[in-house]
């Protein structure tokens, strides 16, 4: 009996029913069944400072002796699918990841080292500044159907490997398009980088070098007004993390971390100096611009207090003046107009 057939017995007779098993593999006409449509590499351009030394020790990284993927392969994976699933038992694997797995994984993390904010003056560091498919074309598995729909599963399932080792955050959201909870917001980890032989001492040597870098090369405004736009653009599309109060706090103890206290307390200082230099000069243009403005008043309120005023004369001139000129008073504008007059009748010298 084939196996691709079913026996269906009714009384004495028998029959048999075609099965759908295979019926992908007779669409085919006998084509060779393709494993993948893209093979993982990075095709992005490598950029300079901080982001290229970071990619030299990924390109250096062998999977094969990662203990945090050995760990995480003997208690098994844990799909995104699945992850609200308590029945789920994840199964263990091999030790061993396979290449085609391990190419993932070293793609993803290339791109992710290419396109992450390495400013330490961001409210929330080492952000991916790229959308989801973005990230799966610049890691070469972005795949585009006949009918207009992409597909990168490889990515996702290599950034949910990097999610259960700790190497990324990422903070999904409801996309308009398929309705479905897709990665909108990816951040590194410490562990992103001393998994790959980096300490937190080489890390914050190159963010103060990387600050150096972009003040020399007079980039810091445009790259903060990056990273607004960036968090302006967040918000409107809905998927800010201000009331994910957890999340917060996991990327504010990884900005602790990386970010040194000499840099912090630098930067606190130069907030401190730039705040009463600030005040002191808009207290220093309103005092000025205000005494501009009532120099007249003053003057007339200085003499009107001396010996040499009455205050019958200074009665009889106030009454005059309103009496003349009404419309003085009605507006702030023409206040000083009206003591420059009182000053005129007493004959008194402007100042």
């Amino acid at each position: 009996m084939n196996d691709n057939t079913v026996m269906l017995q009714e009384s004495d007779q028998v029959l048999y029913r075609q099965t759908r098993r295979g019926e992908a593999n007779c669409q085919r006409k006998g084509q060779v069944k393709i494993h993948r449509n893209h093979k993982p590499q990075f095709t992005g351009k490598i950029p300079r400072g901080m982001a290229a030394k970071v990619m030299a020790c990924i390109k250096n990284h062998d999977w094969r002796q990662n203990s945090d993927l050995i760990a995480l392969r003997r208690n098994g994976y844990t799909p995104y699918s699945r992850i609200f699933d308590r029945s789920y038992q994840p199964k263990p694997l091999r030790i061993t990841a396979r290449s085609e797995s391990r190419e993932a994984l070293s793609a993803l993390s290339l791109t992710l080292a290419a396109n992450c904010d390495y400013s330490p003056y961001s409210q929330y560091m080492f952000e991916v500044i790229l959308p989801i498919a973005e990230i799966a074309q610049r890691m070469g598995v972005l795949h585009v159907y006949n009918n207009g729909r992409k597909a990168y599963d490889v990515l996702l399932h290599a950034l949910r490997v990097l999610e259960q080792l700790d190497y990324v955050i990422v903070h999904r959201g409801r996309e308009s398009d398929s309705g479905q909870n897709k990665p909108m917001r990816v951040f590194l980890t410490e562990n992103f980088f001393t998994s790959r032989g980096m300490n937190v001492e080489s890390v914050r040597q190159w963010l103060h070098k990387y600050r150096q870098w972009a003040i020399s090369a007079g980039i810091s405004v445009s790259l903060r007004n990056k990273y607004e736009r960036h968090q302006l653009k967040m918000a409107r599309l809905g998927i800010d993390i201000d009331r994910h109060h957890s999340l917060k706090n996991r990327l504010k103890s990884i900005k602790r971390w990386v970010v040194s206290p000499e840099l912090f307390h630098e930067k606190e200082s130069i907030i401190a100096d730039l705040n009463t230099s600030l005040i002191a000069h808009k207290k220093q243009r309103i005092s000025s611009r205000h005494l501009s403005e009532v120099r007249y008043q003053m003057a007339w309120w200085a003499w009107s207090a001396s010996d040499a005023c009455t205050p019958v004369i200074r009665l009889n001139l106030e009454n005059a003046i309103k009496t003349e000129f009404p419309h003085l008073l009605n507006h702030a504008t023409s206040t000083e107009q009206y003591y420059r007059l009182l000053l005129e009748r007493a004959g008194i010298p402007l100042p």
